[in-house]
């Protein structure tokens, strides 16, 4: 695969057709009437329990972002500059905890001011897990967004995971951060108000004071001492920035496991 040389390579701005807009919109709006009613919920999803609702704002068509196996940027450097290099770390495996390689992962999210973009692929694309089934995803870390008196949806990022096909079901999921991570506060997404609270959709999150001027970000935990694994990787992301003149370090890390229903 070749690999990405600069950091304007990292998920470049490509614009989204008119027609690709309308044609996802028009699929959003039978998935809403349809697949995510709570009245319907049944008759095509919760098999698996970390089945989620797709929402309205999915594309169809997204770009793959690999960096290089099993690394791949949904952010534009202008983006993690602004709001800072968020890590996500997904592992995908079967119910018997086998690890699933070479998922692929199709991910949307709104940016760090609550924002999702539609007329480009900016914070959407394809990324595939490695050998061991591992995906590390660059991003920011999405906002909550909504009003208080309509209701909020809490930070998450949505992903459709695929495995074998033929062997593994789809699944269409979203995976949350909390603050402090609380998952009781996934009780307070508006999305939650007529279905059960994906409590097992919350990743662990952990945050990198040392390089947000001695901060947590934002109110996450620091990263534990003892989790040299989650370091390293977030070492090798940084000197991957560096060597990129991204002028951010990662400011924060969500680990999180998918696990994949078999036909």
């Amino acid at each position: 695969m070749a690999q990405v040389t600069t950091a304007a390579d990292w998920a470049p701005y490509i614009p989204v057709s008119l027609f690709t807009r309308l044609l996802s919109f028009a699929r959003s709006a039978w998935v809403m009437v349809m697949v995510d009613n709570p009245l319907t919920w049944r008759l095509f999803k919760g098999r698996n329990e970390l089945d989620d609702i797709e929402g309205p704002f999915y594309i169809l068509g997204a770009p793959q972002r690999e960096l290089e196996d099993g690394k791949s940027v949904l952010a534009p450097k202008e983006l993690l500059e602004r709001d800072g290099p968020f890590l996500f770390m997904l592992d995908v495996k079967d119910v018997k905890g086998n690890p699933i390689p070479h998922a692929v992962l199709d991910c949307w999210q709104a940016d760090s001011n609550g924002d999702y973009y539609f007329s480009s692929w900016t914070l959407r694309g394809k990324v595939k897990t490695d050998a061991q089934g591992h995906a590390e995803i660059l991003s920011v870390r999405p906002s909550d967004y909504g009003a208080p008196l309509l209701g909020v949806r809490k930070s998450h990022m949505h992903l459709i995971a695929s495995g074998v096909r033929g062997k593994h079901v789809p699944m269409t999921t979203q995976v949350y951060m909390c603050p402090g991570n609380d998952s009781g506060q996934l009780a307070g997404d508006f999305a939650s108000y007529a279905r059960p609270v994906p409590y097992k959709n919350m990743a662990t999150t952990w945050s990198l004071p040392n390089v947000n001027h001695g901060e947590n970000f934002p109110d996450f935990p620091e990263l534990p001492a003892d989790d040299v694994d989650t370091a390293e990787r977030v070492r090798w992301w940084n000197e991957t920035l560096r060597k990129h003149e991204v002028g951010r370090e990662v400011v924060a890390v969500a680990r999180h496991e998918l696990k994949l229903s078999v036909l």
